[in-house]
């Protein structure tokens, strides 16, 4: 079992005493967040179990769930000196896959590898689960799963106010506790749409604090980003994302399927998960585009989207930016000056 902490802003069920969480807006408001956490089953027929953290807003002093959980959370990085991960999900995706999918994240990125047999990652797993329950694949451009996919592409947009009320909650709960804050880090993963989660999040963060953003987060990674290539040309897009964070590496591969159809049979325009930065040499400090295509086959990821879960040389990458090592310094990458991009390599240095 793996346990995985949790805030959503999705629909309670039943709503007065819930026990799991729908495809639905909290019926409180799309910025509404229930935290919680999950024991996770290896085995997909053993639905999670979840608890969810009890709240009153009315006693006195008021119950607050997150607090209950950051606490629970803070102890164990102190106690056990392991890193914190927030997982920011992407579009076809219910409550229940959701921790299943940071629990597969987890025990990828805790194993050991090639690098670092005899020394794993230890982390905590967090994901933001905001409600999607489109369609991954679009099989007929005048299907229905055009509607799915747009009305995810809705609720994640909307999603943001959620997000940014969970990050300045996380900020403010850090600057409560100065004396007591232990010394690991909090980052940061979104994948697929979750990356246009966060877009919007952070522009809901710049309207309660726009003169300094508060910078919580170590490494952001994004993976497979379903958001506009020139994001980081923009502020209402992500050009301010390093002000958050004090690394972003953006893992992109150009034979990714499920954004080739967001991108040519959807309306969108060309992919950062596909096409990576389009102006890569104008950037802003400490963001690192990541080529993933040389190492995702069709066999091991038949979408070519999720191979942060199905490729384990991406994982092995993925490792090496969360223990904080320089990117120069990764083993397995070479550094393309043109394009001012890291390739992945197939093989890892001897």
């Amino acid at each position: 079992m793996t346990k995985i902490y949790f805030a959503t802003n999705r629909n309670p069920l039943p709503p007065n005493a819930p026990t799991d969480f729908g495809s639905t807006f909290s019926t409180d408001g799309l910025a509404n967040l229930r935290f919680g956490k999950a024991e996770v089953s290896p085995d997909r027929n053993i639905p999670p179990q979840i608890t969810v953290a009890p709240e009153d807003l009315f006693s006195d002093p008021p119950l607050l769930g997150s607090q209950m959980i950051f606490e629970e959370v803070r102890q164990e990085m102190c106690e056990q000196a392991e890193d914190t991960l927030i997982f920011i999900h992407g579009f076809n995706t219910s409550f229940h896959n959701a921790l299943r999918q940071a629990a597969e994240l987890h025990q990828i990125l805790t194993r050991p590898d090639a690098l670092n047999p005899n020394d794993p990652l230890r982390l905590n797993m967090c994901v933001f689960s905001w409600p999607s329950d489109a369609s991954l694949l679009l099989t007929n451009p005048r299907s229905q799963d055009v509607v799915a996919y747009r009305n995810d592409r809705l609720d994640a947009a909307a999603s943001g106010a959620a997000f940014a009320r969970g990050f300045l909650k996380v900020a403010d709960f850090i600057n409560s506790n100065v004396e007591e804050r232990c010394r690991q880090r909090l980052h940061l993963i979104t994948h697929s749409m979750g990356a246009y989660v966060l877009r919007h999040a952070l522009q809901e963060v710049r309207k309660f604090v726009p003169e300094r953003l508060p910078r919580i987060f170590d490494q952001t990674l994004l993976i497979a980003a379903d958001e506009d290539d020139d994001a980081f040309e923009h502020d209402h897009k992500l050009r301010l994302l390093p002000r958050i964070t004090r690394h972003t590496s953006v893992y992109f591969n150009r034979n990714d399927l499920a954004l080739w159809a967001s991108d040519r049979l959807k309306g969108n325009p060309a992919r950062l998960g596909t096409d990576g930065p389009l102006q890569p040499l104008q950037l802003p400090r400490h963001v690192y585009p990541i080529d993933c295509t040389d190492v995702v086959s069709r066999l091991s990821d038949p979408t070519s989207h999720s191979y942060h879960l199905n490729v384990e040389r991406v994982a092995i990458d993925l490792r090496q930016v969360l223990r904080n090592q320089v990117s120069d310094e990764i083993p397995g990458r070479k550094y393309v000056q043109d394009s001012n991009t890291y390739r992945l390599l197939i093989n890892l240095p001897s």
